[in-house]
């Protein structure tokens, strides 16, 4: 509040001032302040007749001695008028010019910052230096959910996930009306007195991105205030400043996250890349496999659905007269039947190696499988033993599809099934052999489902009731010729849809 003493030593040049007020005449008078205090004039005892200095209708102070006593009271008055304008217009200036500092420096502190939620506290800091705040909280949109998630937050009032139950009306008309609001007379909501977090006023205005209303920034008062115009206008600065900020945090963590899936994916195909070379290291690959044996040929080829696949074929001879042949089929697809596929193959053959029967080898395979419980897994088998010098085969069949005996003369007959279920899920399960005979010349053709449930674009599969006339109709070719006319088929059956699963054939054939 200002003061005549502060008056008389602001303006030194009072006397002069008073002396050609009064025409140049020595001023007679005593200015006293309102404990009766000499501010200014002789010093003489006061006049009764006393004249106040006013400013905003309040004395500063008294005028007495003489006829010109009022006018210089009037003039007193008219200076502390001067005066307390000059110092609120340079109080204003002196405030305007902290919050564009304070403003400046946010942009600086934003610019700089990447993370979300440091963009989040840096917001509320500065809001607090601005506008008197108890409780405050950036609350970003959620916009599949349409909730609030708190990013931070100061004070008790937005602690539980960013909600306060008493202006949960004011956000929501926010958020649709896209502008800010101010509500300086909020019924508390009955939960809020309890819970030590009331709030009496609050202001809020949206964070928006072009049209798009991302969240918003909210400050609240525990007592009651009066957030005004001026307020809101500060508030507003900061949000599209922090919008702007937020919308570059989230892209940076999306380029970010972009950035390390895309290495993800790198290492994942470069391991896949390695697993595909080693699986097809696995299976046979080398053809004809025993070029010295004119008594039997034996050829195959897989084609697996994704970079590894749960398909597998093999060939042994057990003895010099007996030529062991497996193909199988692992549930699922990808790395996980990749690499069941190749625990189970190397239990197979180096069960079937000892030169026990295929229903004894699958027994045992299928008892150390299923006693390692790996959930949902098991296999498809089929084990065929050809004895190369009488053309018999015994063979099991554990749940995979029924073989085709293409007989030299013509007939193309399915395998009899031996019954037996998969392979790797009950330790009990029971396995029998069965037997058939070849003539020289006739073939064994196996295959995976991948065959017969290849599907054209409208989802028809190609079944064996296209596969047996194909195999008829081919059946007499080499076993090269054979597998890659069935599977050329197969792949125009299916045109341009996607495959499905992997494509295994295997093919012996008896020579005598």
């Amino acid at each position: 509040m200002l003061t005549l003493g502060e008056l008389v030593r602001k303006r030194r040049d009072l006397g002069a001032v008073l002396s050609t007020f009064l025409g140049g005449v020595e001023p007679a008078v005593r200015v006293e302040g309102t404990a009766g205090e000499l501010v200014f004039g002789n010093g003489t005892a006061a006049s009764p007749s006393r004249h106040p200095v006013l400013l905003d209708g309040e004395p500063l102070g008294w005028v007495s001695g003489g006829p010109n006593a009022a006018a210089v009271a009037a003039l007193l008055g008219h200076l502390a008028g001067r005066e307390a304008e000059r110092r609120t217009l340079a109080n204003e200036v002196l405030h305007l010019y902290r919050e564009v500092n304070l403003i400046y420096r946010f942009s600086e502190q934003l610019a700089s910052t990447l993370d979300l939620d440091r963009v989040a506290e840096v917001t509320l800091e500065q809001a607090r230096q601005l506008i008197a705040a108890t409780d405050g909280a950036v609350l970003l949109l959620d916009e599949a959910s349409g909730r609030f998630e708190c990013a931070a937050s100061f004070g008790r009032a937005y602690v539980t996930d960013g909600r306060a139950a008493c202006c949960e009306g004011l956000f929501a008309a926010v958020v649709a009306n896209g502008q800010g609001d101010i509500l300086n007379d909020v019924s508390p909501a009955p939960g809020d007195a309890a819970s030590g977090a009331a709030i009496a006023s609050v202001i809020c205005t949206p964070l928006r991105v072009k049209e798009r209303v991302t969240g918003l920034i909210a400050l609240s008062s525990a007592t009651p205030v009066n957030y005004a115009a001026a307020d809101l206008k500060l508030l507003n600065t900061l949000a599209l400043q922090t919008a702007s900020a937020i919308e570059n945090a989230r892209l940076f963590e999306r380029t970010v996250q972009a950035a390390r899936d895309r290495e993800r994916l790198a290492a994942l195909h470069k391991e896949l890349e390695v697993a595909s070379r080693i699986q097809r290291a696995i299976v046979p690959s080398q053809f004809p496999p025993f070029p010295g044996r004119a008594d039997f040929s034996v050829r195959a080829s897989m084609t697996p659905a994704r970079a590894v696949g749960g398909d597998f074929f093999d060939f042994f001879l057990v003895d010099p007269a007996r030529l062991g042949f497996v193909i199988a089929d692992v549930s699922g697809k990808g790395v996980p039947s990749a690499l069941f596929m190749a625990v189970c193959r190397t239990l197979i053959k180096a069960t079937a190696e000892g030169g026990v029967a295929p229903d004894a080898c699958l027994s045992r395979v299928n008892r150390v499988l299923a006693s390692e419980g790996v959930p949902s897994m098991y296999v498809t088998v089929f084990y065929g033993l050809l004895d190369t010098r009488t053309g018999r085969v015994t063979y099991c069949n554990a749940g995979h599809n029924p073989p085709f005996v293409i007989r030299a003369a013509g007939p193309v007959e399915p395998l009899p099934q031996t019954g037996g279920t998969v392979v790797g899920l009950f330790e009990d399960s029971l396995y029998e052999s069965g037997e058939v005979q070849l003539a020289p010349g006739d073939t064994l053709f196996t295959y995976t489902d991948g065959v017969t449930e290849a599907c054209d674009a409208s989802g028809e599969e190609f079944t064996t009731a296209r596969l047996q006339p194909c195999l008829a109709r081919h059946g007499a070719r080499g076993l090269d010729e054979l597998i890659s006319t069935v599977t050329a088929e197969v792949a125009a059956f299916a045109g341009d849809a996607p495959q499905g699963d992997d494509i295994t054939v295997l093919a012996v054939r008896y020579e005598g």
